[in-house]
């Protein structure tokens, strides 16, 4: 089953990945983040497997995130301005959460007519989700493309 995971990245290309449980946690300590990042002595704080530290960097003020021996560094604007998109991260986040869904649906309906219809061998199964799919779904659609190896392979291989 798929998962929506919520990552955060820096200029330099690196990033850490927030479950959502976590996400929320940082928000709700949303006043300790603010008086961390606007101090101007080093700390940290720690906010379930997330450390955040202000930390100095050529005499700059900057934010380390680090979590699961990763990090990523940021401007403390940048985290207060994070602080700010809690709104349209939870809203991107559920709205992922339900299309990941309704594609592990349809994923599982394509395996499950192949199954029902004890079609056995590749060609006929891949000749038969393209007889079968709604051409007026996108998702249906993108997994015919995408994903047709993986939905035969499973309807071919019991689990």
């Amino acid at each position: 089953m798929s998962q929506v995971e919520i990552a955060i990245g820096d200029i330099r290309g690196n990033r850490i990945v927030l479950p959502h449980a976590t996400w929320m946690a940082f928000i709700e300590k949303r006043s300790d983040i603010q008086q961390l990042v606007r101090s101007s002595t080093p700390s940290s704080l720690m906010i379930q497997d997330l450390v955040i530290k202000l930390v100095k960097i050529r005499d700059m003020d900057n934010v380390k995130l680090s979590l699961c021996d990763k990090c990523v560094y940021m401007k403390p604007s940048t985290i207060l301005f994070m602080l700010e998109l809690e709104q349209c991260v939870e809203h991107t986040y559920f709205d992922l959460c339900q299309y990941t869904n309704i594609v592990s649906d349809k994923f599982d309906y394509f395996v499950n007519y192949l199954r029902q219809n004890c079609i056995m061998n590749k060609l006929e199964a891949v000749n038969t989700l393209r007889r079968i799919y709604d051409k007026h779904s996108g998702i249906a659609c993108e997994l015919i493309v995408y994903a047709v190896d993986n939905i035969v392979y499973d309807a071919l291989h019991e689990k």
